[in-house]
């Protein structure tokens, strides 16, 4: 399972960093140059970051430099890019159940785009959020992806028009439709087949005079993590999708919201091997960095490779070997990996780096068992 770093995590940089173990370092060029990958195969589109992925205010200011909209969840989400400096114009409030109170905060700062997925939350909105846009998430197909996500939210695709001719008749705007196909993506035509099942209702809405300004697409854009994983081209998603786009009554403006898409390969951990331990299973290497403090998502893989991670120190061609990675913590459960092949001559002291690892990382950890939550750079 070897990796090359990326060019913007220079070794000769690492081998010189003294920071204490374990820490997260984030390129700022590698955050930019995601969001524009963005803009480059979705040209002409909105691309509003979804915070969920990464709230580290470094991450968001380059963002917010780049250019990048923001879709947001919560009130402190929303502090995070007031300390920015974020305009309102630049938010999207996209979680589709909230309260009204923080509906109503949005609303004061200056937020006027809201998602919903039922009457009584459009009710809500109307009541203190007047005249605001609003969009109505959509349940569309989510096989295939890692995390699905209609389950929780989302209507039926035949609640679009009524939703929206509700809206109209409580002096809302009818901004939208917005859908999510679900978080890590495996198919590069989900998208599309997602644009696909809307035709119907926007067919109607046009015949209604209801005209939209926005189709709000979602996330899902894959990162391939394992070398064993088949990373999807964010171009090859694009074509499938603009082709289908192009297909419609009529063209609203698409609006993106990717949180991994653009996070994920932005920062790398570094971590230090804090045991080693010979067990009939195999060999264990015991790190500073776990599942708790910096890794949650590695639970949803079950300890599978997940990340790909390389040692910083070079092998003295001594060969490699399979190692279980685990984390600092007294739970089982917190295991990175049963299968990273390193160096085999690795020994307490050596630092290993674990790469891709800028989304749902920092945004999850915690302080479990008294373990630190890992420090954060950006180069």
């Amino acid at each position: 399972m070897s990796a090359a770093l990326h060019a913007e995590f220079d070794r000769s940089l690492l081998e010189k960093l003294e920071y204490a173990t374990p820490f997260f370092l984030f390129s700022r060029k590698r955050v930019t140059g995601k969001f524009q990958e963005f803009q480059k195969y979705f040209p002409g589109s909105l691309i509003h970051y979804a915070m969920k992925a990464n709230a580290e205010s470094g991450l968001l200011q380059t963002l917010f430099d780049a250019g990048s909209g923001f879709e947001v969840a919560s009130i402190h989400e929303l502090n995070m890019l007031k300390e920015v400096g974020v305009p309102p114009e630049k938010m999207i409030y996209g979680t589709s159940v909230k309260p009204s109170s923080h509906i109503k905060e949005f609303f004061d700062y200056g937020v006027d785009r809201f998602a919903f997925d039922s009457l009584p939350e459009l009710e809500k909105i109307a009541a203190v959020a007047p005249k605001s846009r609003v969009y109505v998430r959509v349940i569309v197909n989510d096989t295939g992806s890692v995390f699905r996500f209609s389950e929780k939210f989302g209507t039926d695709r035949e609640n679009i028009v009524p939703l929206l001719q509700r809206a109209k008749a409580l002096e809302l705007h009818p901004y939208g439709i917005s859908f999510h196909v679900g978080s890590q993506a495996s198919n590069p035509l989900a998208w599309a087949a997602a644009l696909e099942s809307l035709q119907p209702a926007l067919e109607h809405l046009k015949k209604l005079k209801i005209k939209l300004d926005i189709i709000d697409i979602g996330g899902g854009y894959p990162c391939a993590y394992a070398s064993t994983e088949e990373e999807l081209s964010l171009e090859e998603i694009a074509r499938h999708t603009l082709d289908q786009y192009q297909k419609l009554p009529y063209q609203p403006q698409l609006l993106l919201e990717p949180g991994r898409g653009i996070a994920a390969t932005t920062a790398i951990v570094v971590t230090t091997v804090i045991s080693r331990v010979e067990r009939k299973s195999g060999t264990w290497l015991f790190l500073d960095a776990g599942v708790y403090n910096a890794l949650f998502e590695t639970m949803a893989y079950q300890g599978s490779t997940r990340y790909k991670v390389t040692s910083l120190r070079p092998s003295y061609d001594a060969g490699e070997m399979l190692f279980a990675l685990a984390g600092p913590t007294g739970d089982s459960p917190d295991i990175i990996t049963h299968e990273a092949l390193l160096p085999q001559d690795l020994a307490v002291g050596d630092k290993l780096i674990l790469h891709d690892v800028g989304a749902y990382s920092l945004v999850t950890a915690s302080r479990f068992n008294g373990f630190p939550k890992p420090d954060v750079y950006f180069v």
